[in-house]
């Protein structure tokens, strides 16, 4: 792990060495998460080279979506139309401040995803629609369990996957899905915090 973290620290905002990563290199830290669990150091490594000095780097937007869906291991969400196992980590002071716990891979595996869509990158836009739906991702946001990590990290995914994106998707903006996000979540969150 350590070895990892020195590695982010190597190719921080490093856009040419960025760009030198190959398909394989990208595979031995995907598989580091799979022979070493999930901790949240492998995914802050993968967020490190998708995106230096200000610039996505396209091709390994690809390689990394590419990997982490046909990687079982890596990309374990929740269970289809079964979030309660999210919601109970959200209630967890454990899960909550433990920088490596579950819930903290998951925070920046969103993320990570919202990073290889950013940048109109289609081929990774569809490939994020089958993974998070915008049907879960309402259902997470607008809980009343929902934190704001979580809440952050879904609604980043929902700006560069669904809003700001390379493939055009007309509905969304007549979707009830917004409007559902609109006003069980962002209004409230604007009346509880006013500036």
């Amino acid at each position: 792990e350590q070895e990892v973290e020195t590695c982010c620290y190597i190719f921080l905002n490093n856009i040419q060495l960025c760009k030198t990563m190959t398909e394989k290199r990208i595979q031995h830290f995907v598989h580091l998460i799979e022979l070493h669990g999930r901790k949240v150091i492998y995914i802050k490594f993968l967020q490190t080279i998708v995106k230096a000095e200000n610039q996505y780097i396209k091709n390994c937007q690809d390689i990394i979506m590419s990997e982490l869906v046909t990687s079982d291991e890596v990309l374990i969400f929740y269970e289809k139309g079964n979030l309660t196992n999210l919601f109970e980590r959200m209630k967890s002071d454990t899960e909550r401040t433990d920088p490596n716990s579950l819930l903290n891979y998951h925070i920046q595996l969103v993320h990570l995803l919202a990073m290889c869509t950013e940048g109109k990158n289609a081929s990774t836009e569809i490939k994020c629609h089958s993974l998070i739906g915008l049907d879960d991702l309402v259902i997470i946001v607008t809980h009343q369990e929902c934190i704001p990590e979580v809440k952050d990290a879904y609604v980043t995914f929902l700006n560069h996957c669904y809003i700001d994106t390379e493939v055009e998707m007309k509905e969304i903006y007549n979707s009830q899905h917004i409007y559902a996000l609109i006003e069980q979540s962002f209004c409230p969150d604007i009346e509880k915090n006013p500036m």
